[in-house]
């Protein structure tokens, strides 16, 4: 089976720059337990190559996916101001994106999950 990029129409506008992968009849999503905390934080080139990987423990008999990605790498306290007039301190650092089948997730521990991740 073929991964496959999926963008949502132009009208709707929480979807717009994102990108969801399909593979055959499953969606994947990212997961805070792979990824890292901030996954709005996190984008995915859009030339990226997919590797398949065989998923072992809790994935055992699954296919997880893994692609290269960026994460931006900011100094911001929760504390700091909400806006700002230049922009926010912080650079894009690659990272290696974990991509796990979407009915799998919220099964070790709590964090954030992500189907529409940012597509660069």
């Amino acid at each position: 089976m073929q991964v496959r990029r999926v963008y949502g129409h132009p009208q709707v506008r929480n979807l717009a720059g994102k990108v969801a992968i399909e593979r055959g009849p499953l969606v994947y999503c990212l997961e805070e337990v792979d990824n890292g905390t901030e996954l709005h934080n996190v984008w995915l080139h859009a030339d990226s190559r997919f590797s398949l990987v065989d998923g072992t423990g809790l994935f055992n008999g699954k296919i997880l996916l893994q692609a290269d990605g960026a994460r931006l790498q900011h100094t911001q306290s929760e504390e700091a101001a909400l806006y700002h007039y230049d922009r926010v301190p912080g650079q894009l650092e690659p990272t290696r994106l974990t991509f796990i089948p979407w009915f799998s997730w919220a099964n070790r521990g709590e964090g954030e999950m992500r189907i529409w991740i940012n597509e660069r």
